[in-house]
Formats: structure tokens, C-alpha cells, sequence
């Protein structure tokens, strides 16, 4: 999978407010009913006092991003007494506004109906997001239909038809449970270091778990763990 340039777009202007303590428990998707440069244009204006949302996936797969994932966008609120209207049972049982516990994606476009390059930078957030919030809350959001939502399963009445007809949701799913299981593997070697006391950083070593590793640090980790094993067998002569 590709890994992905995030542009930061957010400006003096850009609708968000605290989540208030809690955590990011849902990711909610979303279609923008418009061009990537109208709905970037809206997100950034002073005119705008009542919508945002954290990031936008372009036709091109350019992925820009308005709000911070610490902080709430305004995309998905509900009056309290809407939220029993919400078609999702999680949604129905928080009863609380959506937006203090959800992190939103915009995609450019009318139906849902996604480019390629648009819905391999979308299936990749989605599993950046998820990193994301793991590593900053120590919460993984499950990659399932109960957790991963269209705006119409948390406003029916308003947004009935959002992300749209076309949205890939059989796809999206099985490539996220599927990316899913392969990586758990990349974690479970991390904490596994961890426990024997070769690794000591755990969450550096997990939000570093993609990225290059020069020669002097794999001789390094070698040497730490021989180091370990010499122990182990001295002790169990002793």
C-alpha cells in the first residue's frame, strides 16, 4: 500500500471545537456533493459557520485535512433527541453528539462513487486514522460495519442517501479487515521485544512501524537480543 502525503488545510477560519475528553470511537464517511476545490473553499471560508469535517479524499487521491483528529469537526452532530432516530445501534446507545466521538472523511464527488487512486487513499486513512488513535488514546477502532459508518446511519432524516449510492462499502470493508490482519503481525513482533526488555519505547517503536530501519539499528537490535539470550542461558546454568 502506498504511503500518503497529508496536506494540511485548516485555517484561522475552520469550524472545530474540543472533543471534550473523549475518545475517537467511530470513523464516518461522507460524500461532498461537490468538487474537491468547492467543498476545500467552503471548509476554509469565514462565510461557513456550521460545517467541517477532519479530512477530504480527492478524485486524485489527494488527501487534505481541515481539522485535527484531537479536535471535533462539525460533520456529524445531532440534537439529543435525533439520536434515537440514528440507524446505528452504537450511535443510539452514546447519547451524546456524534461529533465529540467520530472522525470524519469528505470524498470529492456526487454518488460515492470512488476513483481508484480515490479509494486507495481513502483505504489507507482509514488505517491511518486507526494507527492513529491507537497510538495517541489506546483505542483501536474495529475495522467493521458497526465502527466504520456512512453519515446516513447517524442522520437518516437529513442525510438519507450520504456517502451515496455508489459508496464501495463490500470493498472498503474486506481491504481494511484484510490490511488489518496482515499488520497485527508488525505489532505483536514490537510488543513481544517489549516484554523481554530488548525494545524500550513501545509506542515510539509502534508509530515508527512503516518506516526504514538503517543497518546500524537492525545490528543494534541484533546485538540486544544476543545480549538477552547470553543472559538467559547464564542464569539458567546458575
Amino acid at each position: 500500500m502506498l504511503n500518503y502525503q497529508i496536506e494540511w488545510r485548516g485555517n484561522e477560519h475552520t469550524n472545530f471545537s474540543s472533543r471534550e475528553g473523549n475518545t475517537p470511537l467511530i470513523i464516518v464517511n461522507h460524500v461532498a456533493d461537490a468538487s474537491a476545490a468547492s467543498c476545500d473553499s467552503w471548509f476554509r471560508s469565514s462565510e461557513n459557520k456550521h460545517s467541517s469535517a477532519h479530512f477530504l479524499v480527492t478524485f486524485k487521491g489527494e488527501i487534505r485535512q481541515y481539522v485535527r483528529i484531537e479536535d471535533m469537526a462539525w460533520a456529524n452532530g445531532l440534537k439529543l433527541y435525533d439520536i434515537p432516530k440514528a440507524k446505528s445501534s452504537l450511535v443510539r446507545s452514546m447519547k451524546m453528539n456524534p461529533n465529540l466521538y467520530s472522525v470524519s472523511i469528505e470524498h470529492e464527488g456526487t454518488t460515492g462513487r470512488l476513483t481508484e487512486e480515490q479509494f486507495q487513499a481513502t483505504l489507507w486513512l482509514h488505517c491511518y486514522i486507526r494507527d492513529y488513535v491507537k497510538n495517541k488514546w489506546g483505542y483501536q477502532i474495529p475495522m467493521d460495519r458497526e465502527h466504520i459508518l456512512g453519515h446516513f446511519e447517524i442522520d437518516p432524516l437529513k442525510k438519507p442517501d450520504c456517502p451515496g449510492k455508489d459508496f464501495p462499502w463490500e470493498r472498503l470493508i474486506k481491504e481494511l479487515q484484510k490490511k488489518n490482519t496482515a499488520e497485527q503481525w508488525k505489532y505483536e513482533g514490537i510488543e513481544f521485544l517489549h516484554q523481554y526488555g530488548i525494545l524500550s519505547d513501545l509506542e515510539g517503536w509502534k508509530n515508527k512501524i512503516n518506516e526504514p530501519m538503517p543497518v546500524w539499528a537492525v545490528c543494534l537490535l541484533i546485538e540486544r537480543i544476543i545480549q538477552k539470550y547470553e543472559t538467559f542461558k547464564h542464569t539458567q546454568r546458575v
